[in-house]
């Protein structure tokens, strides 16, 4: 089944290339150090605005006072490409994506993610006339936030297990064709370590092709099942336990670590691809204590049963005790070096 997404342009210098009516009334999303990379591209900008929250009901407030324009480009990572699609997803202006940093797919998925009482939330469904994957601005950002990228396809090895925990518990829907094909993904993933490491074009490209997939998988499923389970989940928890901002990629590539320990599967693979492609998973290096990966894993039985969007997992079937949470603490310390987790 063919499904309608956002296919990106790969090369540089991409914005130089657009045609002189996508300058003539726009408005601007983006991160500080992007719009100083290509400020001296846009001439006359409506506005220009730097998200500092994606909280929903804030993000449209500002949109409303926002002028009109007839383009709205994001220029960033995540939260300037999400603020731009819910421009123009409220008022129908054409969209123009520039991800300058590749740490998390939301340039390639169609929703908008906000936070809601700093919970994720997605909402509308826009697509970009144009999504940029220009070679020099992502290869100007700093290597590691390319590199969190491996993130949202590192996660199907948790996802896919969920998958069929699920299908075999409770009796949920299960592709194997579209499993498969997600398996390849990460397959793909894995083996692209070197470039990926290095933020060579190809690496660059291998990301943004494994978003373009998994993002394809998902659409044809119908939801986020290939790619997105309890390594999420723990990652959403947290996020709202303690209301701080990481970089995506490290964050879910924790939680992989603990979804896939709880699993009971073998992290070693996952272990040696993330020591590879140099993507931190530390607790301290991703900035996260143990007692707040303590408080999110506690608070993960309450969590799901209030975010019943969230499809079952091994968090759902198998709960979280003080005992439960103390165990994966110290064989999550053991396998990544820290054996004073307890």
């Amino acid at each position: 089944m063919k499904v309608q997404q956002a296919i990106p342009r790969y090369g540089r210098n991409l914005l130089s290339n657009l045609e002189p009516v996508y300058f003539q009334n726009f408005v601007v999303f983006c991160a500080p150090e992007p719009w100083e990379m290509v400020r001296r591209l846009f001439a006359y900008p409506k506005e220009v605005v730097i998200p500092n929250t994606m909280e929903q009901s804030d993000l449209e407030t500002k949109i409303d006072l926002m002028p009109q324009a007839d383009v709205v480009f994001g220029i960033g990572g995540g939260s300037a490409c999400d603020a731009a699609k819910m421009y123009a997803w409220k008022t129908g202006a054409r969209l123009v994506l520039v991800p300058t940093i590749l740490s998390v797919d939301a340039p390639f998925t169609k929703a908008v993610g906000v936070r809601v009482d700093h919970r994720v939330r997605y909402v509308g469904e826009v697509f970009p006339e144009h999504l940029l994957v220009d070679f020099d601005l992502l290869q100007q950002a700093p290597a590691k936030l390319n590199r969190a990228g491996i993130g949202d396809v590192l996660s199907i090895f948790t996802a896919l297990y969920d998958w069929r925990l699920a299908h075999e518990q409770i009796g949920e829907s299960y592709d194997e064709n579209v499993a498969a094909q997600s398996q390849a993904l990460l397959d793909r993933l894995i083996a692209g370590s070197d470039d990926i490491r290095d933020c060579t074009d190809e690496g660059l490209k291998l990301i943004s092709e494994l978003y373009v997939g998994e993002v394809a998988l998902c659409e044809q499923f119908g939801n986020s099942r290939p790619e997105e389970g309890s390594e999420h989940y723990f990652a959403y928890c947290l996020e709202s336990i303690t209301q701080k901002h990481y970089i995506h990629g490290e964050l879910v590539a924790l939680g992989v670590l603990l979804g896939g320990l709880y699993q009971d599967q073998d992290i070693t693979p996952i272990l040696d691809f993330l020591d590879a492609v140099q993507v931190a998973y530390q607790p301290d290096d991703v900035g996260i204590s143990e007692d707040e990966i303590r408080q999110a894993l506690l608070a993960l039985p309450q969590y799901l049963e209030e975010e019943k969007q969230l499809p079952y997992g091994i968090y759902h079937h198998k709960g979280v005790t003080a005992d439960q949470a103390g165990e994966l603490l110290k064989k999550l310390g053991h396998v990544i070096g820290q054996p004073g987790m307890r």
